[in-house]
């Protein structure tokens, strides 16, 4: 075991880990679900709001039939994250929230951020994520692209997963989308 001094590297990518039949049958099923824009908690002031104005992302958590088999697929992607750190301190996890499935028409983005994210713990879970799971749906759209820290460009295909930390040493963006919509869906390990 060696610790990992690089910040890249507790970024990892699975590539192809959600199978294209259930990305197309889910994007079928986003077509007819409800979504509400995006927005922020600034912990100072206690309120929610977008960061982006007009262009911030939509947001739901609505039901899809796919969501077992890709809550299930993300199991394995955490397990395969813990694999792939190989920290003997660091080897399990107590659950990870239901997926959020987001839309980035043209022109919409998210904000640069971090995932500390603290409604996820407003009930009877306590603590804050420790882990993001990033999920991409499709990839036939212009723009949007996903950038860590300042200027780190991790390129999706659809099906990919990233995970990465969800602390403030894991700021990260998306670009607004030029054409077409951009499908994705996201996961919070505790």
């Amino acid at each position: 075991m060696k610790f990992k001094q690089d910040l890249k590297s507790y970024i990892l990518q699975l590539d192809n880990f959600i199978d294209k039949k259930i990305c197309q049958k889910t994007l079928i099923e986003m077509n007819n679900i409800s979504f509400e824009e995006h927005t922020f908690y600034n912990l100072k002031k206690e309120y929610h709001k977008p960061k982006s104005g007009k262009q911030e992302l939509e947001v739901s958590y609505d039901n899809v039939s796919t969501k077992k088999e890709i809550m299930d697929k993300l199991w394995h992607a955490i397990q395969k994250y813990i694999e792939h750190l190989e920290y003997p301190w660091f080897s399990g996890w107590k659950g990870y929230s239901e997926i959020r499935l987001n839309k980035y028409s043209e022109n919409k983005k998210m904000a640069l951020h971090a995932d500390h994210i603290y409604s996820l713990f407003d009930g009877n879970r306590k603590g804050i994520p420790v882990l993001s799971v990033l999920g991409l749906l499709n990839d036939d759209y212009k723009g949007g692209e996903f950038i860590m820290f300042d200027n780190y460009e991790i390129k999706f295909k659809q099906g990919d997963i990233l995970i990465f930390p969800s602390n403030f040493m894991f700021p990260h963006k998306v670009e607004p989308v030029t054409k077409g919509t951009r499908y994705s869906f996201i996961s919070w390990v505790w």
